[in-house]
């Protein structure tokens, strides 16, 4: 018989056959996609079910802890009693065993995940990072690390959910402060035109150049900021270009050789975007340290007048 096993919270409950009309949908739902249901009813038609529902009893009803898609496959078999664990649970337990469940059977996406630590931790305020960590058996870090992904804009999260954007890429995105170059970065991972390694090197640029630029307090000169708008426009040409590039690739992806040879000039374009950049970065660093060379002389001279 499957009893869940949690700590600090009790187990002890019994393993019953309810009638399927009695059990109804938790109110607060951690997984919003449930795939794979069909699947799952020919699973538990073959050879059983194999773990009850987690139940809870609320007024006259009996509330789903965990097994949402077990429940959905047994109400599509049919069944008109379905096995269930009854547990008596308040709010948090609930939601406790819940989430344990879903996090150990990997049932939640990143979003899910990073939504429901949340929820545990701000919405409802039954414990701290540390508190949920220990609960889970996760690292602090990893759990601080999915609630900061709700930070990001609704299309980045949108990219993770349907899984184009790995995580990891999503958790270095967060290191720049500027919603539209997120967005921007991610569509372009998204759509290939940059590589997930391409995309930390400009990440790292981008962190580089906003520190320098907050370093330098100097006001650039006319013919300076021409220059950085020449670097801008070079670099967005060539964005476009490999847009354009990828869009005749398509076309002729059955004739390998050519194929080939439109792939090798691609990666060529890639490799001149991110010469550019480091190339601007490294002209703002030469401009900075003129700027800084002079005001040191200055403020020398103001000291040490002739």
């Amino acid at each position: 018989m499957f009893v869940p096993q949690y700590s600090e919270i009790s187990t002890k409950g019994i393993v019953e056959d309810l009638p399927a009309s009695s059990i109804v949908h938790p109110t607060v739902v951690l997984r919003y996609k449930t795939k794979g249901i069909f699947e799952l009813s020919f699973s538990i038609k073959t050879v059983g079910l194999l773990q009850p529902v987690i139940v809870r009893p609320i007024n006259s009803s009996f509330e789903i802890v965990a097994g949402n898609r077990r429940y959905e496959a047994c109400k599509l078999l049919k069944w008109r009693k379905i096995p269930c664990y009854i547990l008596e649970l308040d709010d948090r337990g609930a939601f406790e065993v819940s989430l344990v469940e879903n996090v150990q059977r990997h049932t939640l996406n990143p979003i899910e995940e990073a939504q429901a630590f949340k929820k545990y931790v701000t919405d409802f305020g039954w414990g701290g990072v540390s508190e949920l960590s220990r609960r889970l058996s996760k690292s602090s870090s990893y759990i601080s690390k999915r609630m900061k992904l709700l930070e990001l804009p609704r299309d980045i999260l949108e990219l993770i959910t349907a899984s184009d954007l790995y995580v990891s890429t999503a958790e270095e995105l967060l290191a720049i402060d500027n919603k539209r170059k997120q967005s921007e970065l991610a569509s372009l991972i998204k759509k290939g035109q940059i590589s997930s390694k391409n995309a930390r090197t400009i990440i790292r640029d981008e962190l580089e150049e906003l520190s320098l630029s907050t370093l330098s307090s100097y006001k650039t000169n006319n013919n300076e900021e021409n220059i950085f708008k020449a670097f801008d426009k070079t670099v967005i040409a060539l964005r476009i270009a490999l847009n354009q590039l990828a869009t005749i690739m398509e076309t002729f992806d059955e004739s390998w050789i050519f194929y080939d040879t439109l792939l090798q000039h691609k990666n060529m374009l890639h490799g001149q975007i991110d010469l550019l950049i480091r190339q601007k970065i490294k002209y703002r660093r030469v401009c900075w340290a003129s700027h800084y060379k002079i005001f040191r002389r200055r403020k020398i001279s103001a000291h040490n007048p002739v």
